[in-house]
């Protein structure tokens, strides 16, 4: 808390500077601050747009709700349960909701916070998760040159904006937070496999 406290009077001073940031748990030793809360509306419906993308997301991960994401049980998902979960999730009355890819889910990250490395004011509860889930919550990309009979998926740890590949099988699960809205370009995803020539127009 004396760190924020610190943090918050020397951006005040810095000549030039305007004291807006984000809230952060335990901040890092970097100022550069890159998700400051007016980056976000929050819709009072239990979404949050970042004005930045035109993202729609959850503002609490999946089975939380209220103010300050106390009310409810936080799910703990396997990657399959979780697209099954984003065909039938109504939150703030949308019925369109789908699991975000890499690039998506990394856009909410912001690397001058840990603990977690995300708006913590915006998105309340992100790494207030147990074991055996811990801070990772599932993408919908798959990692290049994973297998088909081992498919990993990317999933990000929200603790300090890491990325691993975890096996989309049920003995894996993790968190998630639904978005909805235009899909971002990702990157990281395998590209489409092409048409044979002969099978193009029947």
């Amino acid at each position: 808390m004396k760190f924020i406290i610190q943090l918050a009077a020397l951006l005040a001073i810095l000549p030039g500077s305007t004291a807006v940031y984000a809230v952060c748990t335990s901040p890092g030793t970097n100022l550069n601050i890159t998700k400051p809360d007016n980056l976000y509306t929050n819709n009072g419906d239990g979404t949050v747009s970042d004005n930045n993308t035109g993202l729609m997301w959850q503002a609490c991960p999946l089975g939380l709700s209220g103010t300050g994401c106390a009310t409810g049980t936080l799910q703990i998902e396997t990657w399959q349960s979780t697209l099954a979960t984003a065909r039938t999730d109504t939150t703030g009355g949308y019925t369109d909701w789908r699991l975000p890819n890499k690039n998506e889910l990394m856009s909410l990250i912001d690397f001058a916070c840990f603990s977690p490395a995300i708006n913590n004011g915006v998105f309340p509860a992100t790494t207030l998760i147990p074991p055996p889930a811990g801070d990772f919550y599932w993408t919908s990309t798959p990692v290049l040159g994973s297998t088909s009979v081992n498919t990993l998926i990317w999933a990000i740890d929200f603790d300090n904006g890491s990325t691993t590949g975890a096996s989309k099988d049920n003995a894996n699960s993790g968190h998630v937070r639904l978005v909805r809205g235009m899909e971002l370009l990702d990157s990281t995803a395998p590209a489409p496999t092409p048409t044979p020539p002969e099978l193009i127009g029947g």
